[in-house]
């Protein structure tokens, strides 16, 4: 079931956040009719909410909007998945670049340090199930390297269709323990300023995900097109 709106404190924003934080989950499928009346329903609110989240999401990739026909969970073509996580990996990489002189700041290495997590402390469900968060915090992190802010909004109109991505790889412990591995991996480069040793490591690190994303692609039928 979607989530229930309890406190009416910035509505709008609130509805949004109920609304993609229902879609990006993997047991919605793609093309899921979104019907404003029955959505405004269970999560206590007009429609008028209700329709403005889903234009907003509409903008950021997540819902499609079709007239006369109404609101659908997007339904990706596969080669836009590795177009767009191609692109985030180029991004990355760029903020390595861009952000190059602040690596002598300690503080820089620390916060990338706090969201890679013990292994171990991730080996339950709970564990399993708060990961994609903590990797969404690493990537971020990335990203802020570069100090542009420019750089860190291109990342965040796209955020929505990586968290989706994310619930779809980080299902189970052996895919969480090597991303937790290619992340100290990403960091130790950083920390001796290897930056090129940094971006291969980056790439690796995307290239693995659209294979994970390849393979469920084969072995889900409709899970792109």
């Amino acid at each position: 079931m979607i989530e229930k709106l309890n406190i009416e404190r910035n509505l709008q924003n609130r509805v949004y956040e109920i609304i993609k934080n229902y879609l990006i989950r993997p047991d919605v499928p793609p093309g899921t009719h979104l019907y404003e009346d029955r959505l405004a329903k269970e999560i206590g609110v007009s429609r008028t909410p209700v329709k403005m989240a889903l234009n907003l999401l509409e903008k950021e990739g997540i819902v499609v909007i079709q007239p006369n026909k109404g609101a659908f969970k997007v339904h990706l073509q596969f080669r836009d998945v590795i177009e767009i996580l191609k692109i985030r990996m180029t991004l990355e990489s760029l903020s390595l670049e861009m952000g190059k002189e602040f690596f002598i700041d300690n503080n820089t290495f620390q916060t990338l340090q706090k969201s890679i997590p013990d292994i171990h402390s991730i080996e339950s469900p709970e564990g399993v199930a708060n990961y994609p968060e903590m990797d969404r915090q690493f990537h971020e992190n990335l990203i802020r390297l570069s100090h542009s802010r420019w750089l860190l909004r291109m990342i965040k109109d796209l955020d929505p269709l990586f968290q989706m991505f994310r619930f779809l790889c980080l299902k189970n412990i052996e895919r969480i323990k090597l991303s937790v591995e290619e992340h100290k991996k990403i960091l130790e480069a950083l920390m001796t300023g290897d930056i090129p040793l940094g971006k291969n490591l980056i790439r690796a690190h995307w290239e693995s995900a659209i294979q994970d994303l390849g393979k469920k692609h084969r072995e889900t039928p409709g899970l792109f097109l």
